[in-house]
């Protein structure tokens, strides 16, 4: 439980303040369409759309900015957020994720490589930061829209990341009633089926919204040992929303969402195997996750220059999985987990408009307990493929992680001439961090091993014994990270900008700490400090042609001081994340839309990208091998960053055909082909653990009826059948490999749907 001290402060204060007045009446009058006396703004807001309105902030915003609306999603017919990739430029995400309910993102080489780390990109649903990857994959029956910003955040709203942002917005119900209903079934044994609800309760004053979908799918690949189906599909999700406007000022919603996912969790080939993508572990990776959230939104217009937002967010999730990390039928490495999270986070800021001047002023704090009960199959000794040698020392570690996070926020605006205008910003964050944690081995002494006989049977069944060590430290941190840019409207419909930023990422302490040794304590106690990206950006916002074609387009370079990477710390003689180095990437991207005609759209992206370490704290190690086999033990200044493609593109069109003779209704055709090339996937640079370039095509055919209440879609995913890796570990023993494991994309999948519209 959250102790009381931890109780809300900014909430108080945003509800009494709420009393005053309320948000911009005139966004919230085009939402929900609640009458007022029209004023010139009233008139020019109702006559446009959302959509068209945010694609006007956004070409006016000084940033590497792009918008992927619901019409865009569907258009495509883009059903989760790990579908993004290559919708927007410098965006990777692996295709395959330790779980179905995982999404890591990476922008401009920025991310984090575990799991269940804090994300260096940050995902926000409705304004409130998810902390952990776990969970942050979202499937979009009620997605208005997703933002994804590239660059440094954090200086008008919420909790800063270094990479960027992933905004996932939901729809916000008003005056306007919506229903959506939408059911089908495709390539093995998939389904989906859900809705979508939005109106008013009480006309002008009280609106509701509710969706609900489930996704269903039978397994992708065989585990031959087990004789059984794994990477399935089997996905719940739920969100329900209640929005007052009393009076024309204030705006409060009630937001609440669920999340059950029974999928199982990801399952490893292993490449040594005659079977490419067959599984051969003998722990079936089983999954349940269950999440629930509230999300609290004031919106209080407290003068006619001045608005204060506010979000309380509380977020709580348990995920008990079994991991097989390897495809390993023996299950070394293999791990049983449970994770519990709790989350609570308040944001709150005061925008100001003036003549000139625009101002963002805004406090946060974000309160975040971990705790994680591990039971882990850790190899012991050199590994090798002969059962009778193969030795395993199977423990339990109970690790509670406990994170507090303050910070206050700035950004001003002011133009400087009629085309010429200038920002800065400051942000100031303080982080305090524990970690307490105890390792016990599943044996009856301490550093207790069995042989591969007895794998399962410890791992699973044998109780905790003898405690090999305990280990409790807390340490906090500050920073203090700038902003400025300069935004010139040289033409109506262009604008260069260059913009200086900096973000940071959150210290704290190593959560895989699981060695029974005096070593593993100190794993435990020692701490990593805040990592720093300083972002130079230059870039121009273009619009050839009004409401028809965009083209965006920047450059930028990334510093990095104080790089967290998880490897051998020279200081201590052991493997953990520590601060290893400094960095820097650089690149260019490209975002264009063209409606060449009423009925056929093309969009387009493209990014280019160099990542290098420049600086690695520690001694270079290499192994050479009699077998020939050649491995880098450390990371080396002057190698590659990993998740850092140096080119991805994607090319999408859509184009409704002329009406048929004799067919009621319109045909539509789209399709779209990526491609990224080679990517290290962790930071020795080993040729190993390289994945290849990839290219990817989609195509689908969709019917609308002609009062476009009906949309019948058949969609095809990966029609190239083309089961790229998405992951590569090796574990070698005397330079022989002893497991070479790999995850790969989903085969090529046919999908029928119909949703009904009213």
């Amino acid at each position: 439980m959250m102790p009381s001290r931890l109780l809300p402060p900014l909430a108080f204060a945003s509800l009494l303040l709420a009393g005053t007045g309320c948000a911009d009446a005139a966004k919230r009058k085009a939402v929900s369409g609640k009458r007022a006396v029209p004023s010139v703004e009233t008139i020019k807001v109702s006559a446009r759309s959302r959509a068209s309105l945010r694609h006007d902030r956004l070409q006016h915003t000084a940033a590497s900015v792009s918008e992927l609306s619901a019409e865009k999603l569907s258009r495509l017919a883009v059903t989760t957020t790990r579908q993004i990739t290559g919708l927007t430029p410098n965006l990777y995400q692996p295709r395959a994720t330790v779980g179905y309910s995982n999404s890591n993102y990476f922008i401009r080489g920025i991310g984090e490589l575990d799991p269940q780390g804090e994300p260096s990109v940050g995902t926000y649903i409705d304004g409130v930061y998810l902390p952990r990857t776990i969970g942050t994959m979202q499937e979009l029956m009620d997605i208005d829209s997703i933002q994804v910003d590239r660059g440094p955040v954090g200086f008008t709203t919420g909790h800063q990341a270094e990479g960027g942002a992933v905004r996932i917005n939901t729809v916000v119900p008003g005056d306007a009633k919506h229903f959506t209903a939408q059911a089908g079934y495709g390539s093995y044994n998939e389904w989906i089926a859900g809705f979508a609800a939005s109106g008013p309760l009480v006309t002008d004053r009280v609106y509701a919204s509710l969706a609900v979908s489930h996704h269903a799918r039978n397994g992708l690949d065989r585990n031959y040992t087990l004789d059984a189906l794994e990477n399935d599909i089997d996905y719940t999700q739920a969100r329900g929303k209640l929005r007052f406007t009393p009076n024309d000022r204030l705006d409060i919603t009630l937001a609440v969402d669920g999340t059950s996912d029974g999928s199982t969790n990801r399952g490893y080939g292993n490449l040594l195997n005659p079977y490419r993508t067959g599984l051969f572990s003998s722990v079936y990776p089983k999954n349940n996750y269950s999440e629930l959230g509230f999300t609290g939104t004031i919106d209080d217009r407290l003068t006619d220059h001045l608005t204060l937002h506010a979000v309380t967010g509380l977020r709580g999730y348990d995920d008990t999985g079994y991991y097989d990390n390897t495809g390993d039928v023996y299950a070394r490495t293999s791990q049983l987990l449970h994770y519990r999270d709790r989350a609570y986070s308040e944001d709150a800021h005061l925008t100001g408009q003036w003549s000139r001047l625009s101002l963002t002023a805004g406090a946060y704090f974000m309160y975040e307990d971990w705790y994680t009960a591990r039971r882990a199959n850790n190899i012991f000794g050199t590994p090798t493929n002969a059962p009778a040698s193969i030795r395993l020392q199977p423990v339990q570690a109970l690790i509670d992680q406990q994170t507090q996070n303050w910070a206050v926020y700035g950004l001003a605006q002011y133009r400087i001439t009629p085309t010429l205008t200038a920002s800065a910003g400051l942000r100031w964050n303080w982080e305090q961090h524990s970690n307490s944690e105890t390792l016990s081995s599943l044996g009856p002494v301490a550093g207790y091993t069995t042989g591969a006989g007895n794998d399962l049977n410890a791992l699973f069944n044998a109780p905790p014994g003898a405690v090999d060590w305990r280990a409790s430290a807390r340490q906090s941190w500050s920073q203090l990270l700038p902003k400025g840019s300069l935004e010139w409207r040289l033409l109506p419909r262009l604008m260069p900008y260059a913009t200086i930023s900096q973000g940071g990422k959150s210290a704290g302490y190593d959560y895989r700490a699981q060695t029974p040794t005096a070593a593993g304590r100190q794993q435990a106690l020692l701490p990593y400090g805040p990592e720093t990206v300083t972002t130079y950006e230059l870039g121009a916002k273009t619009e050839p042609l009004a409401q028809r074609l965009t083209i965006n387009g920047a450059l930028f370079y990334n510093s990095f001081d104080n790089l967290q990477i998880t490897t051998l710390d020279p200081s201590s003689g052991i493997s953990r994340r520590y601060n290893a180095g400094n960095a820097h990437s650089l690149g260019a991207e490209l975002e264009t839309s063209w409606h060449v005609t009423h009925d056929w759209q093309v969009d387009a992206t493209g990014s280019y990208l160099y990542g290098e370490l420049d600086s690695f704290k520690g001694v270079f190690s290499r192994s050479v091998y009699q077998t020939g086999l050649a491995l880098n033990n450390t990371p080396h200044a002057g190698e590659r960053l990993p998740y850092a493609p140096r080119f991805q593109a994607d090319l999408s069109t859509s184009y409704t055909l002329p009406r048929i003779a004799g067919l009621p209704g319109r045909l539509r055709v789209a399709g779209d082909v990526s491609f990224q090339s080679p990517v290290f996937l962790d930071a020795l640079d080993n040729s190993q653990t390289r994945l290849p370039d990839q290219t990817y095509l989609n195509a689908l055919l969709s019917w609308t009826s002609p009062q476009e209440r009906w949309t019948a879609t058949l969609s095809g995913k990966n029609l190239a059948d083309r089961r790229f890796p998405q992951t590569l570990s090796l574990i070698q023993g005397n330079g022989v490999p002893v497991l070479y494991s790999a995850a790969f994309a989903d085969p090529r999948t046919i999908f029928l749907s119909l949703r009904y519209t009213l």
